[in-house]
């Protein structure tokens, strides 16, 4: 392979930032209970939980978030706090039969049932 600069075009070696989440959920496919789990406990605290880690950074108008998944190379782009809100909306809404949209109260049921996958 022939590089045309003596960088080696960095850029094709940069994971991509990826702002469409279903996009990104579509490849990072979160299967089972646990790993729901876990990947809204980390946007939601911005921590590591699972295979997921998310980290917050400040800008000029707010926050913005970054989540990466083992196993995935591209990371998911949250703009803003209204971004993030929306993306675990989604989460909940898409991948789990939360009543009341409560997440916690649905794992916890899942755990106790043993009905976690």
């Amino acid at each position: 392979m022939v590089f045309t600069d003596s960088l080696y075009n960095q850029h094709d070696f940069i994971m991509a930032k990826i702002t469409n989440f279903e996009d990104w959920l579509a490849g990072v496919n979160p299967h089972g209970d646990e790993d729901i789990y876990d990947l809204y406990n980390s946007v939601s605290n911005f921590e590591g939980s699972g295979r997921y880690y998310t980290s917050k950074e400040v800008k000029n108008d707010g926050y913005e978030y970054f989540v990466k998944a083992d196993g995935f190379e591209d990371e998911l782009h949250l703009d803003s706090d209204e971004t993030k809100f929306a993306f675990l909306n989604h989460v909940k809404t898409t991948y789990t039969d939360a009543s009341e949209n409560d997440i916690d109260k649905w794992y916890e049921m899942k755990k106790e049932l043993g009905r976690t996958d």
